[in-house]
């Protein structure tokens, strides 16, 4: 190697500088002895070129702080600093509209004003012009003629009585026609808080219009107790009754908007959760123990229609006469034979989850939404022992794509990740007549309306005074039932 020129401070060997780096050892700083002893048969380079180029380097990382990096975090600190400036510009504007709408209300105010006033004004004229006028009539006129017929009535001649009645028949009494006084009244008009919104302005949030709209406060319809616990509802698809059961239960119950129980079927096997056809209105519950799905046919009679790989622990049938099958590990698409659906690609219609308890088809859209607990229960949730599990919404399209997941109110994501900011941990799920998913939240203790092309939650439906709600669905009509784990159940009148 070419001599190089040492630099003092080898602290194995004093007094001998360092000349070379060994590439063997992660660029160390080395002496001459340093080579033979303890570097020997390693690859060295340059220390002077290793210098170079961590100069380089150095320079590129300055170049990246006072070009880049240093003039984004001053930019930064002065958005920072002139952020409240921001938003007292928007309020002097908010008030700027304001006082513009109150000054052209005032104006109007004042012209009607000043219109009365001037017709008052003309009214009183015309009035003074009228008294007058009859007045003179009634001092000139009449009253004269008055005392002369009751003088004559009274002490006048034969001559005097017959003259005056001639005169009487022969004179017309042509009274001053008064000028007419012009009518007024005030008709108010309709007073529109849309309009006078639309007219003051809407404040936007992220470009979105985040306007404040009072909650619709929820109609209880009716609330009873029942004597057995349940944490599935599915309505039925005619009159006010829902069908109830429990997971690990062995019966199922139809029961009215009273709380009287119409019919209960006994499976004679545990079930994890049932899902009403929306075409046949016949009862479908999927096993664990077998893996098996099952329908109850009208008689009442239980048919095993097939049997899936893994354990189910959901089900829904959707208006095309599919079964969607929540497993856990996935959820997959079959027809009602058992045949899985094909994704156009050769494989099954699928999607991923972890353990997809409750599940639900919209018939307006075809989509599909589940709860998956990510295999996270609500206490250990709470407790943060599973930091890194997240129960959340799944929303799908009738071919089993994903549209969003939900795992926080107001976030979501089409890849799965998402930057949590509050607690959240749903249970059921339900659409809407608009495509819209009804979200039963344990945190919150509410319902809420998930909007179903986004996942942003649009506001909050009915929030519990007791146990948090755990089941939940909705009839056409717009009746809404809301199961708790109390046993309590409510129907609403679901706006």
């Amino acid at each position: 190697m070419a001599a190089q020129t040492p630099v003092p401070g080898c602290p194995r060997h004093k007094g001998m500088g360092f000349v070379y780096v060994c590439k063997s050892c992660e660029d160390e700083l080395i002496c001459m002895d340093c080579v033979t002893e303890s570097h020997y048969g390693h690859k060295f380079g340059k220390l002077t070129d290793y210098v170079a180029d961590q100069k380089r380097e150095i320079q590129q990382y300055v170049d990246q702080l006072s070009k880049t990096d240093i003039p984004k975090i001053k930019e930064d600190i002065r958005k920072s600093e002139t952020n409240g400036g921001g938003y007292q510009k928007i309020i002097s504007d908010i008030k700027r509209q304001g006082k513009q709408m109150k000054d052209t209300i005032d104006n109007a105010i004042e012209l009607l004003v000043k219109m009365c006033t001037e017709l008052e004004k003309l009214n009183k004229s015309v009035s003074e012009k009228n008294k007058t006028a009859l007045t003179k009539h009634l001092r000139e006129d009449l009253e004269p003629k008055l005392d002369r017929c009751q003088q004559v009535l009274t002490s006048g001649t034969t001559v005097d009585v017959t003259t005056l009645a001639r005169e009487i028949r022969n004179t017309s009494i042509d009274p001053p026609s008064p000028r007419r006084l012009q009518t007024v009244e005030f008709k108010p008009g309709t007073i529109s808080v849309e309009l006078l919104e639309r007219m003051l302005g809407k404040v936007l949030i992220d470009g979105e219009d985040q306007s404040y709209k009072p909650i619709p406060t929820p109609v209880v319809l009716s609330k009873f107790k029942t004597s057995f616990p349940y944490d599935v509802c599915c309505t039925c698809l005619t009159g006010d009754e829902a069908w109830l059961s429990y997971w690990d239960a062995e019966n199922v119950y139809r029961m009215d908007l009273k709380g009287n129980v119409k019919e209960t079927i006994e499976c004679k096997v545990k079930f994890s959760s049932i899902s009403v056809s929306p075409t046949t209105g016949r009862v479908w519950f999927c096993v664990m123990d077998d893996r098996s799905i099952r329908e109850i046919t009208t008689s009442g009679d239980v048919v095993t229609r097939f049997n899936v790989n893994n354990t189910p622990s959901s089900l829904c049938i959707t208006s095309d006469d599919m079964v969607v099958v929540g497993m856990w590990g996935g959820i997959k698409l079959y027809t009602t034979d058992g045949r899985a659906v094909s994704a156009g690609a050769g494989g099954p219609c699928r999607q991923v989850a972890v353990s997809p308890h409750h599940m639900v088809s919209s018939s307006l859209t075809g989509d599909v939404a589940v709860v998956d607990s990510d295999g996270v229960g609500y206490d250990n949730y709470i407790a943060g022992k599973t930091p890194d599990k997240q129960s959340h919404v799944i929303v799908m399209d009738k071919h089993l794509n994903l549209k969003f997941r939900c795992k926080d109110i107001g976030t979501t994501t089409s890849n799965g990740s998402s930057s949590q900011s509050s607690k959240f941990y749903p249970y059921d799920v339900c659409f809407d007549g608009a495509g819209d998913v009804l979200v039963t939240e344990w945190i919150t203790k509410s319902v809420l309306l998930i909007d179903g092309n986004t996942g942003r939650c649009m506001r909050t439906v009915y929030t519990s005074d007791g146990s948090a709600p755990m089941c939940i669905s909705l009839l056409e009509d717009g009746t809404l039932w809301v199961g708790h784990p109390d046993r309590r159940t409510k129907i609403l009148h679901y706006k």
